[in-house]
């Protein structure tokens, strides 16, 4: 049997078919995955099963998106709604967040549609019963009589407490639902630790819902804002509610205020004010119980459902953010149903750094408006404006007003983009140690610019940052499709590969220096202002919106 020469991804492979030899009886489920003692099936397993050695000639892998009858067996435990100090579910029928909730049940919509096995609980006492239906011990990764996959969020995760067993032998197949996203510098207790002081407002750095220390893969977001992360998104459902009046049939142009609750209008009287001189302003304010101040000359429907909420957008020149909730999901909603959504902007951006509502936040981001996503589309659907420049908003204001857009939502927010996107995550193998998702003809290597994130470098240049690849450009030589060695690659970023060192900063590797711990891979990470460090970084294609594939890998 012959192998590739070079086996540089794959360096446990001839140690894991000598211990095929005799390993493979030492539980059933290796003859159930078809070893029989045959050294073709020992490599078929370590290949397909393990990903620990190159697939067959015969067998090469191929990354197009293809149908599959493998059913999964899929655990979903809703965190949000098993923890009673939370009280979501109650809050979310009279005015609070819905977000999760939309996320949650499109994603089991999802895997319902795809045909899987489903476990739904939304108290501990179900998913105990659940956890309780797998044996724990099966050297196999991908045993058939276990779980598949483990989806829930943070607030779920710690329901696991009680079968430590279990959830340490299934840590590579959890997911969890994270809507901000999570930064590898609040991923791991000892580093976040270590480095509280630079991470935070002055006196208030906590991360109650960082420490997790899983692959940063397995955190699926709301937005694709975070490489780091895999994206899951939620899907806008087209509505086929008629409008609640015919737009433009009320003698004045009709603006929505994004804003459910009454404090989230703290602060926005000026703005307001501006809104009431153009145009005839509505509102669902679920909790304002009269009229004055704020709220004279707005017509308040109070809180409606979801089918209400789509006549109104249907009826609204104008939907007008406040600037809270940050990166939810009504301002999709609202171009989608014609409407202009007016996005604040913020200067300086927000983080956890300056902003109490992000202050515990694991991430650094920073929001420079409250749906960062959306002002890549911008005019006619999307007006991002400095709310205190009062001049620059009543322009906005009077040139959205004469928009006439087409409802539009981006492909990777429809029905069938979520469709796609759920199915290729919940086929990618987190529990090996190669990257088989995106494929590797995806790889473009790019030297960075000092100072800057890979995420920044790769955007520069049409790109994202692909973290699957940063062990491709952390080795000792690039693929062969680059026709470039790693030595004339660090040659152009100024040093000798003799001269090379070794480092565990989330900005690693940099010029003359290499990760030295793969759990530290990072795209987002900055290295400190001043010190001239060159990150060296994995980019990749994507589609145009559908930003979770390449170009060239799906059909």
């Amino acid at each position: 049997m012959q192998f590739p020469k070079d086996l540089s991804l794959y360096p446990k492979c001839y140690e894991k078919m000598i211990w095929m030899f005799s390993g493979w009886k030492t539980h059933k489920c290796y003859a159930e995955y078809g070893i029989d003692g045959s050294l073709c099936s020992f490599r078929r397993y370590l290949s397909v099963v393990e990903n620990h050695c190159p697939p067959l000639p015969s067998e090469s892998v191929s990354y197009k998106l293809v149908e599959t009858d493998t059913i999964a067996k899929i655990m979903l435990h809703m965190g949000i709604l098993a923890d009673p100090n939370i009280n979501f579910g109650q809050r979310s029928s009279s005015g609070g967040p819905l977000g999760e909730l939309l996320q949650w049940t499109d994603l089991i919509a999802c895997l319902f549609l795809l045909g899987h096995n489903l476990y739904i609980s939304t108290d501990k006492a179900t998913l105990l019963q659940h956890v309780d239906l797998f044996p724990v011990g099966s050297p196999c990764p991908n045993d058939r009589q276990g779980v598949d996959l483990i989806i829930t969020d943070i607030v779920g995760l710690r329901s696991f407490n009680s079968r430590k067993d279990f959830i340490m032998q299934h840590k590579c197949r959890i997911r969890l639902l994270d809507s901000f996203g999570t930064h590898v510098e609040f991923n791991y207790k000892s580093y976040f630790n270590a480095h509280q002081g630079d991470l935070g407002m002055k006196g208030k750095s906590r991360n109650p819902w960082g420490g997790n220390e899983l692959k940063l893969l397995q955190y699926w977001t709301f937005f694709p804002h975070t490489p780091d992360n895999d994206f899951l998104g939620f899907a806008i459902h087209k509505s086929n509610t008629k409008p609640m009046f015919e737009r433009n049939s009320r003698g004045r142009p009709v603006s929505l205020i994004y804003g459910k609750e009454k404090y989230m209008w703290s602060g926005s009287e000026a703005v307001i004010n501006i809104l009431k001189n153009l145009t005839e302003v509505h509102a669902t304010v679920a909790d304002a119980k009269d009229s004055s101040g704020m709220f004279s000359n707005v017509i308040n429907h109070g809180f409606l459902n979801g089918s209400a909420v789509a006549a109104l957008m249907k009826s609204s020149n104008i939907f007008f953010g406040l600037g809270f909730p940050l990166e939810g999901p009504a301002p999709l909603e609202a171009i989608a149903h014609g409407a202009v959504f007016i996005n604040p902007k913020f200067i300086p951006p927000k983080s956890r750094r300056n902003t109490m509502f992000l202050h515990e936040k694991p991430t650094l981001r920073e929001f420079t408006s409250q749906s960062p996503y959306l002002e890549r589309f911008g005019k006619p659907h999307v007006y991002t404006v400095d709310f205190s420049n009062t001049s620059a908003l009543e322009n906005a204001l009077m040139q959205a007003i004469k928009e006439k857009p087409d409802p539009f939502v981006p492909e990777e927010y429809t029905p069938e983009g979520m469709l796609i996107r759920v199915h290729v995550l919940i086929s990618r193998d987190l529990c090996s140690n190669t990257s088989v998702w995106p494929p590797i003809h995806a790889f473009l290597p790019k030297l960075g610019v000092p100072d800057m994130s890979c995420e920044d470098v790769c955007h520069g240049s049409n790109f994202v940052c692909e973290p699957s690849f940063f062990s491709l450009i952390n080795s000792a030589t690039l693929m062969e499709r680059t026709s470039i060695s790693m030595m004339v690659f660090f040659s152009i970023a100024g040093c000798s590969p003799f001269q090379l060192a070794n480092s565990t900063e989330p900005y690693a590797p940099f010029k003359c220096s290499l990760q030295s711990n793969t759990l530290m891979f990072s795209c987002a990470s900055r290295p400190p202002a001043g010190r001239g460090v060159v990150r060296i970084c994995p980019c990749r294609d994507y589609l145009l919106e559908q930003v979770a594939f390449c170009r060239n890998c799906v059909s």
